[in-house]
């Protein structure tokens, strides 16, 4: 991988393995791009159903230990610049612990395992988040995380995530929600965003991505930095495969607009090309 190139965070859905996500490296790729690879285990996800990323300032959560790494191991690669790509809620729920970690944390109660973070300098490089079938409107439903676990391989673990969601408490997954759905609505990032979904999708709605799109266009600074895609018929984390070349001529316009916006407003970035 070659520092000189910018990277994007592939932040795989619930059940996704490696090999799903080789087709978005290889656009990436074509189109002058290096990727990091980062999928969740479906454990942390769960998890993240009831735990957020402020739940608490002494320890860190599975998720939260997952989003420091993929920060540092991005460091490390000292990329020009980088963008991140969400699938579905599972890439939602990391990239909501690295921007509570970048944008949001209380300095003062900064966790000691981000000390190493150059959470400056990231913030800088950051010029674009692609949301694909995300984010999901559960509503504080555990059914619908249910059906999810559909796509965990693993029968022994399936079978044990199962079990783990019929212990969560209804409350605190609906207050856990509302957290989760009210700070993607309300990220004062300013950071240019693309909303790829499907009107046939039936684990990331329609409706409510929509809505939050059209509140997204509303906030301040963020007039013409939200783009979105809809796709005809097809399914979850899907798009790609059933409309290549639309879901490619989608990316790479919007990537060129982030690198535009990037090079117009931030002068770190221009000082590094």
């Amino acid at each position: 991988m070659s520092n000189n190139k910018p990277v994007v965070i592939l932040a795989g859905w619930l059940g996704c393995h490696r090999r799903n996500l080789r087709r978005y490296s290889q656009l990436y790729n074509s189109l002058g791009w290096d990727t990091i690879v980062q999928i969740a285990s479906p454990r942390s996800i769960v998890t993240a159903m009831s735990e957020g990323p402020s739940s608490s300032q002494t320890s860190t959560t599975e998720m939260q230990h997952f989003a420091i790494n993929t920060l540092k191991e991005l460091q490390a690669l000292q990329p020009p610049y980088f963008a991140i790509h969400i699938f579905s809620n599972g890439g939602c729920f990391l990239w909501e612990c690295i921007r509570y970690i970048l944008y949001e944390q209380d300095t003062s109660q900064q966790l000691s395992s981000t000390s190493s973070i150059n959470i400056s300098n990231l913030k800088q490089k950051l010029i674009g988040v692609i949301f694909d079938s995300a984010p999901g409107y559960y509503d504080g439903k555990i059914n619908d995380l249910q059906s999810a676990l559909e796509y965990v391989s693993s029968d022994i673990e399936r079978k044990d995530l199962l079990t783990k969601t019929k212990t969560l408490d209804g409350n605190v997954v609906h207050q856990r929600f509302t957290e989760f759905w009210n700070g993607l609505l309300n990220d004062s990032t300013n950071i240019p965003q693309l909303y790829l979904y499907s009107q046939y999708d039936h684990l990331a709605s329609a409706k409510h991505i929509e809505m939050l799109i059209e509140c997204r266009k509303e906030l301040i600074g963020m007039k013409g930095k939200i783009w979105n895609h809809k796709f005809l018929n097809s399914e979850h984390c899907c798009h790609l495969l059933k409309y290549p070349e639309e879901y490619s001529k989608a990316i790479k316009e919007f990537l060129a607009f982030c690198m535009r916006e990037g090079l117009d407003n931030n002068s770190f970035i221009k000082s590094r090309l």
